[in-house]
């Protein structure tokens, strides 16, 4: 136990560290599942109002110091150009927790071409992290054994900030821009603060439906995420998610991932149901930190509340292609026998 919470944190100051190579919001593998969760934006685009709880269990092998992140969503639309939505995440990786509320407005209209439609959301957030002191667990006492008389005792904070979203998209496409933590520092490559912090970072992210046709019975969605802590001054790490969806008659998809950061592979699969839908994905890692665990499991479950069917914003969207949903019957041809 003692090992592993070491090595986590560890893990955890690089992650964090303004120097380090740090992925700054614990989004991983979950926003294949729910695309509210990297930009708000995508609220009040569905003819339904989505309610998706996620759960993911990080590095599995580490006991109790295992990383665990959950999250419950919800966006509606309102009006006939307005959304709102709401997110609450918790992530604990010990010794720190962290939790954020998320309460967002968005606003689209449909562009003078008519296929396109701007969908634009600001949204607030509150995040309140906690860090546990413990003996011998200190950055000092891990790395150079010396006891930390200064920092013995648990830190908590509150902080707002706020997220800006803005997606463009159609029956056939979507490609978005998310920054999020407007308010927080644009840290510099020569800062020597070590502290927890939140890191102003973007996100551009896009994904094409294609022109699925009716006579078929399939249908793959291909997408991808860049991130890039830092806007202007900081490092010039990008990290690349690349994935790939195949969805069977709107019932049955699975699909693969992989992720640039860790050098992680994700497979997924997953079921729609009439008022909803549930998936599972397993990450394996091939980063060093890999090596010391054995994947990682993120489950959501979805529920599809009813909508205004005449508020519909596109006609195509990832939990409904435009593919064919009939079931294919199998008939055994009759030979007609000659004397």
């Amino acid at each position: 136990m003692k090992k592993h919470s070491t090595i986590i944190f560890i893990c955890l100051f690089l992650f964090f560290n303004k120097k380090g190579e740090a992925q700054a919001l614990p989004i991983y593998s979950q926003y294949m599942f729910n695309e509210y969760l990297i930009n708000a934006a995508y609220s009040g685009t569905y003819d339904f109002t989505p309610v998706i709880i996620n759960h993911r269990n990080q590095w599995i092998g580490f006991g109790e110091s295992t990383p665990k992140t959950s999250s419950i969503s919800a966006h509606t639309g309102l009006g006939d150009h307005s959304a709102i939505g709401g997110l609450i995440l918790s992530d604990q990786t010990y010794p720190i927790s962290r939790t954020q509320i998320e309460t967002s407005y968005g606003y689209h209209t449909r562009l003078q071409s008519g296929n396109l439609i701007l969908s634009m959301a600001l949204s607030g957030t509150v995040n309140m992290l906690q860090f546990t002191r413990e003996a011998d667990m200190t950055y000092s006492e891990i790395m150079n054994d010396e006891v930390d008389i200064v920092n013995q005792e648990n830190e908590n904070s509150t902080k707002a900030d706020m997220n800006f979203g803005i997606v463009l998209l159609n029956d056939y496409f979507d490609i978005g821009l998310s920054i999020r933590n407007l308010l927080g520092t644009e840290p510099s490559n020569t800062s020597l603060n070590n502290s927890v912090e939140r890191v102003r970072y973007i996100m551009l992210h896009g994904s094409y439906l294609g022109k699925n046709s009716s006579r078929n019975r399939i249908g793959i969605i291909p997408s991808f995420v860049i991130r890039k802590m830092g806007i202007i001054a900081y490092n010039s790490l990008f990290e690349f998610d690349l994935n790939l969806k195949i969805v069977y008659r709107n019932k049955l998809w699975a699909g693969m991932a992989y992720r640039t950061h860790e050098k992680a592979i994700c497979t997924l699969i997953g079921m729609n149901m009439e008022k909803g839908f549930i998936g599972w994905s397993y990450d394996v890692g091939r980063s060093e930190l890999g090596s010391y665990h054995s994947g990682s499991h993120n489950i959501a479950i979805g529920f599809h509340l009813s909508g205004k069917e005449n508020r519909r914003i596109r006609n195509q969207h990832p939990y409904h292609l435009n593919i064919n949903n009939n079931r294919k019957k199998f008939r055994l041809k009759k030979h007609k026998s000659g004397i």
